[in-house]
């Protein structure tokens, strides 16, 4: 039973900047920004860009800075000059008039904190004196000179007006100048001169902006970043900023920040150590549990302080979780298991799909093992993938995935309980985007040669004969490589179609499969399923067209597609003898609907085809009885028993069946 010595609440840490000037290693990047803007040899304007992706602490380093500009760090009147930071969210502002008046707005109540407006009354008053006194104008005036800020800032109809940047421009830099004078304990009858001050604007989060506003933004600021006295900071994910600006600037968009900018600082990657340095001195508990696995992490979380933090704040909800649901499980296998689904999210679905995938990866890297901390390129031999199942090689290929699995110590049943439990922290979207899906799909029309020759066929298992090598997919026909021959016309193209095919077409007003626009069914890497014998025919005529490859693309007739299922020594499965209702998408397997055609690497056939048990019934080339066309169907579905997806149990049925659990898979010739 565990007691209160032994308790150990959840941890959350915070995703606010990190004000300590040693994490990350940013003190020396702090100091040197910080110097550059204080020194009071460095002539403004002056615009210095700091540039990271999202999460990479940019906000932290920028607060950094702005703590030394406003301590006593720079108090060395014969090397620095005062330094008044602002800090202004662009962001929240949408049109150029509000983005003017909103900066001007944050200036001066950065003035009136320090009593500036009262203070320096009479100063204020001689700067009025050779404006234009205008109604308008002079009502701005007014409110000013006589201290009355908030009615100032609350009145939408001044804010709008400042806009008008020409009529306004010359007070506000009088007025800023008359204020740095001021801060610097200066006379005001001196020249404006930016030795003895500068206005220090923080820009932070740019790119949070849509596309269209970071370019007003920066239009907008660049009046002010013109002007003599003022320095500004950016800090904005680069590749953001410039895709915004290309489409208002096109190939200039590179020289419109090129003009602006100048002093770039891009964030480095920060290293390993520097991370244990933030973790000893945010959390050193934290550190003494994650220590080990940096290594592994790092790499996997792109050195990314954000997502290192949104990790581990998933990773504890998790473990406590587990802790409070009294399961037993290795707290490093949450921890691997966390990296996963972070960084991996692919490999994380198609691990949840199926844990045996973990030790199937396991056996197949034992090989290479020994070369996985070699320096360089991470080479994969090529006798090495003869022997891992298509939908895996990925993985096989990704050197840090590969070595959080060999890090892992788990077992498929935590898997599966962490997948349980898992789903309410995890920290990515389940699914990918469709037109991720729709990429990885691509991946998955590859065919393997089977050669001639003789195998045991049939329930008898007797000898038969395949008197010529053929080709036949590796996976069932997916949505997305149906999708190809749908966009080409395929259904308006009679050249593709047998005549009962096209009669039949014409005659329903057929134009694409049954279940094409039913999410559960035509996700882009599941087989495509409401095929008729027509369809899948039609389908690899237009394919053999299409390629013009040599090759002549047709259903496998029922002798090929078994020798494909089986191998040549005649399995009842094609995994063995014996049904396992975890290696294939039967009635069995409670999924109910089909599934991803990778999702079982441990069900494939002895010639590494997915899918020849289970998940859809597939059309077979057409034969004769006595003249008789006979359209016959192969390898059980997912709606049906395990003894169904016998390789040698073949069923009849109508050359015009629509069933959601009815698809296809194509073999190829060689052209005679």
């Amino acid at each position: 039973m565990m007691t209160m010595a032994d308790y150990k609440p959840v941890k959350i840490i915070s995703d606010n900047p990190v004000k300590n000037n040693a994490a990350f290693g940013f003190d020396a990047y702090a100091k040197t920004i910080a110097e550059v803007i204080a020194n009071k040899e460095n002539a403004t304007p002056l615009v210095i860009g700091i540039y990271g992706s999202w999460g990479t602490g940019k906000t932290t380093l920028m607060e950094n800075v702005r703590s030394l500009l406003e301590g006593d760090a720079y108090s060395d009147k014969r090397l620095f000059r005062k330094c008044k930071t602002v800090w202004f969210h662009a962001w929240k502002y949408n049109n150029e008039d509000e983005i003017l008046a909103a900066l001007i707005e944050q200036i001066f109540k950065t003035m009136a904190t320090e009593n500036f407006f009262e203070a320096a009354k009479a100063e204020i008053e001689k700067i009025t004196k050779s404006l234009d006194k205008s109604k308008l104008f002079g009502e701005i005036i007014k409110k000013l000179t006589t201290i009355d800020i908030s009615e100032f800032f609350s009145e939408l109809e001044y804010k709008e007006r400042l806009g008008f940047y020409d009529t306004f421009q010359k007070f506000f830099d009088d007025l800023v100048w008359t204020y740095l004078n001021w801060r610097a304990k200066l006379k005001t009858s001196e020249k404006p001169d930016d030795r003895n001050g500068v206005f220090v604007v923080f820009i932070d989060d740019l790119d949070r902006c849509p596309g269209e506003r970071i370019v007003k933004v920066l239009e907008t600021i660049k009046l002010f970043m013109d002007r003599h006295g003022c320095v500004f900071v950016i800090g904005a994910a680069i590749d953001i900023i410039e895709k915004a600006l290309k489409e208002n600037y096109g190939d200039e968009a590179g020289n419109f920040m090129d003009k602006i900018v100048h002093v770039t600082f891009n964030l480095p990657r920060i290293s390993e150590k520097q991370f244990e340095t933030y973790f000893k001195s945010s959390d050193p508990v934290l550190l003494k549990d994650i220590i080990s696995h940096l290594p592994v992490l790092l790499p996997a979380l792109k050195n990314n302080p954000r997502q290192l933090k949104h990790f581990q704040n998933n990773i504890s909800l998790m473990q406590g979780i587990i802790r409070n649901t009294g399961i037993e499980i290795d707290p490093s296998s949450v921890l691997h298991c966390g990296i996963f689904e972070y960084a991996y999210p692919r490999f994380w679905r198609a691990l949840k799909e199926n844990p045996v995938i973990i030790t199937m990866l396991k056996e197949k890297i034992q090989p290479i093992e020994k070369d996985l901390d070699t320096p360089g390129r991470w080479e994969i031999p090529d006798e090495l993938f003869k022997d891992v199942p298509k939908s895996l090689q990925e993985y096989v290929k990704d050197r840090d995935l590969i070595k959080v699995i060999r890090h892992f110590s788990g077992t498929e049943e935590d898997i599966r309980r962490l997948t349980i439990y898992g789903g309410i922290v995890e920290g990515r979207v389940e699914s990918p985007k469709p037109d991720e899906t729709r990429r990885e799909a691509g991946d998955l029309d590859d065919m393997v040669k089977i050669p001639a020759g003789e195998f045991l066929y049939g329930k008898e298992k007797r000898k038969e004969n395949i008197e010529k090598e053929f080709w036949i997919d590796v996976y069932p026909m997916t949505n997305s490589g149906y999708r190809d021959f749908i966009l080409a016309d395929g259904y308006k193209n009679e050249e593709f179609w047998s005549n009962k095919g096209w009669e039949w077409r014409k005659e329903n007003d057929i134009r694409e499969s049954r279940y094409w626009t039913d999410e559960k069914w035509n996700q882009p890497d599941y087989p495509v399923v409401g095929i008729t014998w027509y369809e899948a025919d039609a389908f690899c005529k237009w394919l053999t067209i299409l390629r013009k490859d040599g090759f002549t693309y047709r259903l496998p007739t029922g002798k090929e597609w078994e020798r494909a299922a089986r191998g040549k020594d005649g399995n009842v499965y094609p995994w063995g003898d014996e049904f396992e209702n975890a290696r294939c998408n039967s009635k069995e397997s409670g999924i109910n609907q089909t599934s991803r055609v990778t999702r079982f690497p441990n069900g494939i056939s002895p010639e590494g085809c997915y899918d020849m048990a289970g998940n859809v019934w597939e059309w077979m080339n057409i034969s004769y009885d006595n003249q008789k066309a006979l359209y016959m169907l192969r390898g059980g579905a997912w709606n049906f028993l395990g003894y169904d997806c016998r390789c040698d149990f073949p069923v009849m049925s109508q050359s015009v069946s629509r069933d959601s659990s009815v698809g296809f898979r194509c073999a190829r010739t060689v052209t005679l």
